[in-house]
């Protein structure tokens, strides 16, 4: 694939990151994303689902640098869901579309250059959702790739909701100060927005719960410790 094995960066995640902040519970108005620390009480009309986002952890992986791996995790609001088989669902090129140009826009802004959707990258991240399915728990593969997670109750999540849901984290990256403000969990945007990751590949699976689980790789990989995203 074109690896090239770098120095390993200290084993010390970011200043001022928290990898064990407790999790954060928002709420989801149906079909849209609503911003972090804005939750807000729907009537029962509208049939809301809570958000809730698990912080990232760093891991080192051998001689390859240490990957800030972040999950973005949802609870379900809604109860009486009637379980079924997990499958997964096809991601077409209207969805990759779309999924691109939120991500390729949140690149443009900050002046990195955008994203470019690779099959092989895709691959992979099909095949873990293939493993993770039968439960849909955010677990990471701990791959070669920069992986994000996430999952969504309404049948309708998409890859591009994912990414608003990830962007979402941008005012909470201090880049002055290369940091999370506040201990707050902005790894997944940093990732998104990382200048040396050119390629990416996503895919998405329905659990036996009816959830949507989604996986995002990068390659390279972002959150390098110590280096800043642009």
């Amino acid at each position: 694939m074109g690896w090239q094995v770098l120095p390993p960066p200290p084993a010390h995640p970011l200043p001022g990151l928290q990898v064990a902040a407790p999790v954060r519970k928002l709420e989801q108005k149906e079909e849209r994303v609503v911003r972090r620390d804005r939750a807000r009480t729907m009537a029962a009309a509208t049939a809301a689902a809570t958000l809730a986002l698990a912080p990232g952890a760093a891991q080192a992986v051998g001689p390859r640098p240490t990957v800030v791996e972040a999950v973005t995790a949802t609870a379900a609001g809604v109860t009486g869901a009637v379980p079924t088989a997990p499958v997964m669902r096809p991601v077409r090129k209207p969805e990759i579309s779309g999924f691109l140009t939120v991500v390729n826009k949140a690149r443009a802004d900050v002046g990195v250059p955008p994203l470019v959707w690779d099959e092989s990258v895709a691959e992979h991240a099909r095949s873990w959702a293939r493993v993770r399915v039968a439960d849909c728990e955010l677990v990471h593969s701990n791959s070669r790739y920069g992986e994000n997670l996430a999952k969504g109750s309404n049948p309708r999540y998409s890859l591009a909701d994912a990414a608003r849901l990830w962007l979402d984290e941008k005012p909470d990256y201090d880049r002055p100060a290369n940091a999370c403000v506040n201990g707050r969990e902005c790894l997944h945007y940093t990732q998104l927005v990382w200048r040396s990751s050119t390629r990416v590949g996503a895919a998405k699976a329905r659990c036996g719960d009816g959830w949507t689980y989604v996986v995002a790789n990068f390659d390279p990989p972002g959150n390098w410790l110590g280096r800043r995203p642009y």
